[in-house]
């Protein structure tokens, strides 16, 4: 065929880096501390999150971890709503569950 690429589109090189992909989410409310948010991806358990927003015409971001995820009909549409809380709350509420280091004789 006349006029086809003849070379690659895409080079992959050994690289490190962060990927960082954009979705819109409609957050509904919050029900017990949580965000509840509408989107067209569903979410994994246990993803860090960030929810950029505008409030008084100030950008804020909060950072979030999926607690739950499950499919929703929105208007015909399957839709997945997502349950949000937030990062700082949840570290704080974990206890430190890995014990001091121990001298040998300890």
């Amino acid at each position: 065929m006349s006029g086809r690429r003849t070379q690659s589109r895409v080079n992959v090189v050994n690289s490190s880096g962060v990927l960082r992909v954009s979705h819109d989410v409609v957050v509904e409310g919050i029900v017990d501390d949580a965000f509840v948010a509408v989107s067209d991806e569903p979410g994994i358990v246990g993803d860090v999150l960030t929810i950029a927003c505008c409030v008084n015409q100030v950008r804020q971001t909060v950072t979030v971890l999926v607690a739950a995820s499950r499919p929703r009909l929105v208007n015909g549409v399957v839709k997945h709503e997502l349950k949000l809380k937030r990062a700082d709350a949840q570290r704080a509420a974990r206890p430190n569950t890995v014990p001091p280091n121990r001298g040998a004789n300890d």
